[in-house]
């Protein structure tokens, strides 16, 4: 057997039961759901595609064609990478959280970069590269812009992947699945399919501090990948029972331990999905099944949440005093 093109290598990732967070005195089992096994290192690999196919359905893309998109650099990958396959060209639009890799990997499948590099007044780019996106769109001729955070599409690649994954891999017996949010796509497909099948699923949506995906008020946080200063239409909130915040400290340290505990090295946005694992975890009874969705893999952070000097530079040094003394 063998792929036609990358696309087809998109999917059916790995699950991998963490010993560090599971209890087999209490009958818990906890899975990572590794996302970092797609071809782009990342659950966004998923949405691109599908996205993508969508666009094709309704607007007979064909080479030449320009797709447009603001992301925070996932996505940037998945598309560029996609688009490259297919002929398209891609225009990114990112901004100065964007890890340095994440920039280089779009320009490397010979995507455009478009840099926002002022906040709006919450002090988020967010809102000012969606409005660039859209521009570009409405003033290029044979362009689209994708809108990762309200087309269904989105969603639909987890509910007719991700989701489906998972359940078969646990042959069913999923009690708790928790997973962090930026866009809200991966976390209401999978939650969706699951649900369907299991009302008595619970799932816990994770955000960053600052963040206001489920409510609250907006403040800057260095977590890349996840959280937003706004609401998006992919968000199904109804489907998350139970919402936990985390400070950057928090996920960084998470990540890190990733990596020294289980030999993952895994972004910044699973360190936060680690984190509130082990809030949920220290009250739950078991038996139980848990489902950790672990959105990208960490070389793309190697200047950053795994740099020691980077952490310092941002009052960060307590994560590695934190990661010197016993683990909590």
């Amino acid at each position: 057997m063998y792929a036609n093109n990358i696309a087809e290598l998109i999917g059916d990732t790995p699950l991998l039961k963490l010993r560090s967070l599971s209890d087999a005195s209490r009958g818990i089992q906890v899975f990572a759901k590794l996302e970092c096994r797609n071809p782009g290192n990342s659950v966004k690999d998923r949405s691109a595609n599908e996205l993508l196919n969508q666009a094709r359905r309704d607007h007979d893309l064909a080479p030449g064609w320009s797709i447009v998109e603001s992301t925070s650099g996932n996505m940037g990958h998945a598309l560029a990478m996609l688009c490259a396959v297919h002929g398209y060209r891609f225009i990114c639009v990112l901004d100065p959280k964007t890890p340095k890799a994440n920039v280089n990997l779009v320009r490397a499948f010979g995507g455009q970069v478009e840099m926002v590099t002022t906040p709006d007044e919450s002090g988020s780019f967010q809102k000012k590269r969606i409005a660039v996106a859209r521009s570009i769109a409405a003033t290029l001729p044979r362009c689209i812009n994708l809108d990762q955070y309200n087309n269904p599409a989105a969603i639909d690649a987890h509910y007719y992947g991700t989701g489906p994954e998972i359940h078969r891999q646990l042959n069913g017996q999923v009690d708790v699945l928790i997973g962090c949010v930026s866009t809200g796509s991966h976390l209401s497909g999978v939650a969706r399919y699951l649900k369907e099948r299991n009302p008595r699923l619970r799932v816990m949506g994770v955000e960053p501090q600052g963040s206001v995906v489920f409510g609250g008020e907006f403040k800057p946080f260095l977590q890349n990948g996840i959280g937003l200063s706004f609401t998006p239409g992919n968000v199904r909130a109804e489907l998350v029972d139970e919402v936990h915040k985390v400070s950057d400290h928090q996920a960084f340290v998470a990540a890190r331990r990733l990596a020294l505990d289980e030999g993952l090295l895994l972004g910044g946005s699973s360190g936060s999905v680690s984190a509130a694992a082990r809030h949920f975890l220290a009250g739950l009874q078991g038996p139980c099944n848990v489902v950790l969705v672990m959105p990208d893999s960490g070389v793309k952070y190697l200047d950053t949440v795994y740099d020691d000097q980077w952490l310092k530079s941002h009052e960060l040094g307590s994560v590695l005093d934190e990661l010197k003394g016993p683990q909590a």
